[in-house]
């Protein structure tokens, strides 16, 4: 079944490595905010998020980090389709959002079950490079796309 999800595509290229790093980092700041309950952590991960899901990518601190860290390495570059990474960016960025709104609107339980969900999300992302993204848009969006 996995190998028939469809997923949203582009012409745009950008390199795995790096995007699975800045989720890396984003799920990082995740835990922290989970551990402390600090919402600045989430401020920033809401921040970050919402710079990559309208394809900025470049004004992306997190991103502008994972990228020096790949080329210190000499990672060779992995290119992938950018519009599956921007269409999770943009399931991030409302998960952040979502969770700081909550944290500012007293519902910590609610604020702490989305931000522990989305890390679990980030982390398959990012460690185990399986996309959840790809399985929400091939459930409830490409269906209302698909051509009969």
């Amino acid at each position: 079944m996995i190998s028939n999800i469809v997923c949203p595509i582009s012409a745009e290229r950008v390199d795995s490595n790096v995007s699975r790093l800045t989720v890396f980092f984003n799920a990082a700041l995740m835990i922290v905010y989970l551990l402390t309950q600090n919402p600045i952590p989430m401020i920033v991960v809401a921040l970050d998020y919402g710079v990559r899901a309208f394809g900025y990518n470049q004004y992306s601190p997190l991103c502008f980090i994972a990228n020096l860290i790949i080329e210190l390495i000499g990672s060779k570059p992995k290119m992938v389709d950018k519009a599956p990474k921007v269409f999770a960016s943009r399931l991030g960025w409302i998960c952040a959002i979502l969770g700081v709104v909550f944290y500012y609107a007293g519902w910590g339980v609610a604020s702490m079950s989305i931000i522990g969900f989305f890390t679990i999300l980030a982390l398959l992302d990012s460690v185990a490079n399986f996309c959840v993204g790809c399985l929400i848009y091939h459930t409830f969006v490409f269906p209302f796309f698909q051509r009969g």
